[in-house]
């Protein structure tokens, strides 16, 4: 139809196909940019586990033996806990990037039947769609759970001191919700970005 977006020819202008290729500083630009968002949203998720979840925060890193004076160097007080956190952080923006990897190097949105018919490929499928299931599961769960966090009265029974934002949405359990959904679904789509950059990068370093 006139008008439609055909979402094949954005992923398939990674490949070169029909595409123009970049020069090196706007490629190089366009993936610097997209690296320093995934940085970003890393730092966000790594601050966002270690606020939730809190597992062995009582365990230091620098009393790890062999590696603890190395930890000790980095931060006395990191502990396991953050050092699960990071792992968590580093996993959940590093998957959506390998599945748009597979699907753009691969070039599985041309013909994904094709590429299921392998059952090697059919087990990677579901391998992936599994990886990510249970990513978004954890940002979703984690996000709201930092957001209903705000409304939970503290020992004191002092009323905490939240900007306007914040405290809307902690008021609002499917806002809340949303805006988790949302969150988790901006990784996903940064994913993308970080592969399209790459894929561009490496065709203007060719120069093909």
């Amino acid at each position: 139809m006139a008008g439609q977006i055909d979402p094949r020819k954005l992923l398939g202008s990674a490949d070169g196909s029909g595409a123009a290729v970049p020069d090196r500083f706007t490629a190089t630009a366009r993936l610097m940019g997209a690296l320093w968002i995934e940085l970003c949203l890393t730092a966000l998720l790594y601050g966002l586990y270690a606020e939730t979840l809190g597992f062995a925060s009582d365990l230091y890193l620098s009393e790890l033996p062999f590696a603890g004076p190395v930890f000790a160097a980095i931060d006395e007080e990191a502990s396991v806990g953050h050092l699960l956190a990071l792992l968590l952080a580093i996993f959940s923006v590093a998957v959506p990037v390998m599945i748009w990897s597979v699907v753009v190097n691969e070039k599985v949105h041309l013909d994904h039947q094709r590429w299921l018919a392998s059952p090697l490929n059919r087990v990677r499928a579901i391998s992936a769609l599994g990886l990510y299931a249970a990513v978004f599961a954890l940002e979703v769960v984690n996000l709201y759970t930092m957001i209903a966090q705000q409304t939970v009265a503290n020992p004191f029974g002092t009323a905490t001191d939240l900007d306007a934002v914040t405290a809307f949405i902690s008021q609002n359990k499917a806002l809340g919700i949303f805006v988790s959904v949302l969150i988790a679904l901006v990784n996903f789509v940064v994913g993308l970005l970080t592969v399209l950059t790459a894929n561009g990068f490496h065709r203007a370093r060719k120069g093909s």
